[in-house]
């Protein structure tokens, strides 16, 4: 079954697909287009219920115009005087796991001129159809036409031969999900013109030094435990970016200190905010502890496996396989290193965005320079490692969603 969710007036897909086909792109930032986010972003944060879910308050604070202007400041400063356009259409195939990714992607390729086909998922949050439905009222508005004409939102079940025609009629084809969906849509063949950038399955993990910790204040602290919780709770700990490994930085013995200081202080917060998951979560993390073990990978386990902290040390012979068990519901690995320089080697490809505590730009930037081939895409400070950037998994999306006219 096909469900076309946007444009709500379009109720055949095909009709719609070849209107948007036909539209072509727009200028990059045109400011039909900015002013289409920026009535989103307000449409939102003027919702009593919506701007109370976090996600939802933070893709409408990156959609403010403001925002989107500081894009557009970038975008030209590195373009220059270089003629960089639209690809065309852009496919995008969106993750069940994160709702709002969609929108980023969407709207990315939006403001750099492309018509955009979005593919979401059956399973996708009460919080989408909200967004869907903002999204719908904005587009009937005669205004916004050049956007109603260029948009296409779709659900439906797989389907390579739907998915092989959309990819037959994109210029850009953006996949983003677990490893097996990445590696089922790659199989489709797209438009041999097309492009494509791939968001596959990615490790995170949190860089605390211990000496930092415990020489941090009790407000600090408050403060600290807010923003990890930020990045690790929300999606319940199954966004790419969420940390899933805490690596504690010091001597054995600072390190044990600080985390006999950090974690009371995240079980406070969490109480705080009320966290609450359903007895089959403690259970999975119980079974995912146990497995760890029973397969070498950690050599200790935490008293309260099946709690809203769940914590495992790795054990000295780990190898990166701990990486594919996916857990989430507060479910952590843990590894001591007297030093961070010492951590770069114990990284891989799959390792996606490193969240830092107590380092500054110096250490880092060394550390950057030190990463081996692949490892680590992002390195932010706790608390930020869900915000949405334009540079994601090593791209720059504005780029990519761009193509260059040689004017010579």
């Amino acid at each position: 079954m096909i469900s076309v969710l946007v444009p709500s007036a379009a109720s055949d897909h095909d009709a719609q697909l070849q209107r948007l086909t036909a539209a072509g792109t727009v200028r990059p930032f045109d400011p039909i287009v900015v002013d289409f986010i920026d009535a989103i972003s307000k449409s939102v944060l003027l919702d009593l219920v919506m701007r109370r879910i976090p996600e939802m308050a933070a893709v409408a604070h990156w959609m403010r115009k403001a925002h989107v202007l500081e894009l557009r400041a970038a975008f030209e400063a590195k373009r220059g005087q270089r003629i960089w356009l639209g690809r065309g259409t852009a496919l995008h195939f969106a993750p069940a796991n994160v709702d709002s990714i969609f929108l980023y992607s969407w709207f990315l390729s939006m403001l750099i001129g492309n018509a955009n086909i979005v593919r979401l998922s059956q399973r996708r949050g009460e919080q989408v159809g909200l967004l869907l439905d903002k999204i719908n009222a904005a587009l009937e508005q005669e205004k916004f036409a050049p956007i109603r004409d260029r948009s296409l939102v779709l659900a439906y079940d797989y389907d390579d031969s739907l998915t092989a025609r959309l990819s037959q009629a994109c210029q850009v084809r953006v996949l983003w999900g677990g490893d097996e969906s990445v590696r089922r849509l790659r199989s489709v063949p797209m438009n041999p013109l097309a492009s494509e950038i791939v968001f596959p399955n990615r490790f995170s993990l949190a860089v605390l030094s211990a000496e930092s910790i415990i020489q941090s204040t009790p407000e600090q602290m408050d403060q600290l435990a807010q923003r990890f919780c930020n990045d690790a709770y929300w999606f319940d700990q199954m966004a790419c970016s969420s940390p899933r490994l805490v690596v504690w930085i010091g001597d054995s013995h600072r390190c044990e200190s600080a985390q006999k200081f950090f974690w009371p202080r995240i079980e406070e917060e969490l109480a705080r905010r009320a966290v609450q998951y359903p007895e089959v979560v403690g259970m999975n993390k119980l079974v995912t502890a146990y497995v760890s073990a029973g397969n070498s990978l950690v050599d200790h386990i935490e008293h309260n496996p099946t709690g809203l902290v769940s914590r495992a040390h790795l054990s000295s012979q780990a190898g990166p396989g701990f990486r594919s068990l996916e857990c989430g519901g507060g479910f952590f690995f843990e590894r001591k290193c007297p030093d961070l320089s010492r951590l770069a080697p114990l990284l891989t490809e799959r390792d996606q965005t490193l969240s830092y505590f107590g380092f500054d730009h110096k250490q880092l930037r060394a550390f950057a320079h030190s990463l081996p081939t692949r490892a680590v895409d992002r390195i932010v400070p706790l608390g930020t490692a869900l915000n949405f950037s334009t540079i994601w998994d090593g791209s720059d999306l504005l780029q990519s969603f761009s193509r260059e006219v040689d004017l010579q």
